[in-house]
């Protein structure tokens, strides 16, 4: 199947078209609910900002009464109420509008304000019937290539729902971030480990399972007021899908046409519960376009590839294992086929085009998976782990080039998925730590997901001299404060999880001085 990928920044100007497309595709609205009556507050999910750019953002809300019955709401469209104001009172109103809530969307709602002011704070809310959601707060972006100074970020990834509290989120909110970054594992689609919470989902194959998924994540408070905070930029990994999925398999999926099925279910909801644009809903094959590339005026470009969706297949499957594991290199020689790739062909030629083009003091690639060499085998062995980059060196080595030939000095990778914390320095050539740092690299741990690889990863520190730093034994999340300079990412750890109410503290702080590459300690 041949697919033609649109990159996301050049459909903005075309957004509002995107919408009417994607509405168009629902069937005809037939009844209109004019005065709804509703059972319970409709904004129990909260809302959310997402998508941020110069001139506007995307506001989003989902009208769920009780997100536990379907049939809480009935199957029509119903007219919701949205303002955005200069203030938090919201009396000076800039902007205000209705739309259509619709049934086939599980009554979400995207709308995508545009034409306000550069670098501007402003407030939202919406309203339905007799109800008011609560007031979440927006941030317009710098122009491209306007000056700068700084920025501060967070960045969160792998939030299991049963395996903790969502307590970083209340820690994000005390720094004060000017947007969020969240790189995958949103929702888990599967129950595992030692759970706190219950989840009424054991493994989601379907859209009402998935979409039942997302409100549960959503009914979260600490999450709720995270997202009601400041704009989130979004990448996802495999669990808002499947476990260890690639390309058109997962892990219990194999068959394509039963995996583009569960795949359009998995996407749709996400779409359904985050704050994006139009475009990023499926289309008839179930695909979806996530990745893009920013950036926050001349200070930072920030790129977010999608390291699930178009790339190969997992190297080296067996019949009984068909998620990522360890192997030894020399008995993969499937990994060294120059004509694999990471991203998928179309992505790799955008990425290509993209990264690098408008001069910035950062360039960041905010990516789901780590990037640095990580040998898990003792001795001579080479040990990679099938899903992650190492087991594509071919186009980890076309990203290095890029890198090279643009002379970036100072390429930032931030990743996910391992529920680790790493910092450390990728090489020009990972069998050579003599050889040329090209991009410093950190790595958040999970939001509450659980590690179980202590003893693993402080063995593999010896023969992995270029990471400087290894903790997956803390949840918690990172927090970056950027300026011409320098480039700090503090690693936030939350005491225990499995309290709701417990603190936050530094674990530990990195710095990257501009244009020379390789993590310090702060």
């Amino acid at each position: 199947m041949t697919v033609t990928i649109i990159p996301r920044r050049k459909m903005l100007r075309g957004a509002a078209l995107w919408g009417g497309a994607a509405l168009a595709a629902l069937s005809p609205v037939r009844k209109v609910l004019a005065k709804p009556v509703f059972i319970n507050d409709p904004f129990q999910l909260g809302v959310a900002c997402g998508d941020p750019v110069a001139d506007g953002f995307v506001i989003w809300t989902r009208l769920a009464p009780d997100f536990f019955d379907p049939m809480a709401l009935a199957p029509e469209a119903i007219p919701v109420s949205w303002e955005v104001a200069a203030d938090a009172a919201m009396k000076k109103i800039v902007s205000r509008g209705t739309v259509l809530a619709h049934p086939e969307l599980a009554h979400s709602l995207h709308v995508d304000v545009r034409g306000l002011a550069p670098q501007r704070e402003y407030f939202y809310r919406f309203s339905s019937g007799s109800a008011v959601s609560r007031i979440g707060r927006g941030h317009t972006w710098p122009t491209p290539r306007v000056p700068v100074e700084r920025v501060k970020f967070a960045v969160a990834s792998c939030q299991h729902y049963e395996q903790g509290y969502f307590s970083a989120y209340r820690d994000m909110i005390a720094q004060n971030p000017d947007f969020i970054v969240h790189l995958g594992d949103y929702i888990y689609e599967i129950s595992w480990g030692t759970t706190v919470r219950h989840s009424p989902v054991g493994e989601a194959y379907t859209l009402p399972e998935y979409r039942l998924l997302h409100a549960l994540y959503k009914s979260d408070p600490d999450l709720q007021a995270a997202h009601a905070h400041c704009p989130w930029l979004f990448m996802w990994d495999d669990h808002e899908l499947a476990n260890d999925y690639a390309k058109d398999q997962a892990e219990k999926t194999l068959d394509p046409v039963v995996f583009q099925k569960r795949r359009a279910a998995a996407f749709q909801a996400y779409y359904e519960h985050m704050p994006v644009r139009a475009s990023v809903m499926p289309n008839a094959e179930g695909q979806s376009v996530l990745f893009q590339r920013l950036n926050y005026g001349d200070l930072m470009e920030i790129i977010l590839p999608d390291l699930r969706q178009f790339r190969d297949r997992i190297p080296c499957q067996t019949p009984e294992t068909h998620a990522g594991r360890v192997v030894d290199l020399a008995q993969c020689p499937e990994i060294d086929d120059p004509a694999r790739s990471f991203m998928g062909a179309a992505q790799e030629r955008w990425f290509r085009d993209a990264f690098g083009r408008v001069e910035s003091s950062w360039n960041v690639i905010a990516q789901t998976l780590m990037m640095v060499s990580l040998d898990q085998l003792p001795g001579p062995a080479m040990g990679i782990y099938t899903d992650n980059w190492g087991a594509y060196p071919a186009a980890k080595r076309r990203i290095l080039d890029l890198i090279k030939s643009r002379n970036m000095r100072s390429v930032v990778s931030l990743g996910g998925d391992i529920h680790s914390f790493f910092a450390g320095e990728i090489k020009d050539d990972p069998a050579n730590m003599a050889s040329e740092t090209l991009i410093s690299e950190f790595v958040g741990s999970s939001i509450t997901s659980e590690s179980y690889n202590t003893k693993k990863f402080i063995a593999a520190l010896s023969e992995n001299p270029h990471i400087k730093f290894c903790d997956d034994r803390q949840r918690g999340y990172m927090l970056c404060s950027v300026d011409r300079k320098t480039f700090l990412t503090e690693m936030r750890v939350v005491d225990n999880v499995r309290i709701r109410e417990s603190k936050c503290s530094s674990l530990k702080s990195f710095v990257v001085e501009n244009g020379k590459p390789g993590p310090q300690p702060a």
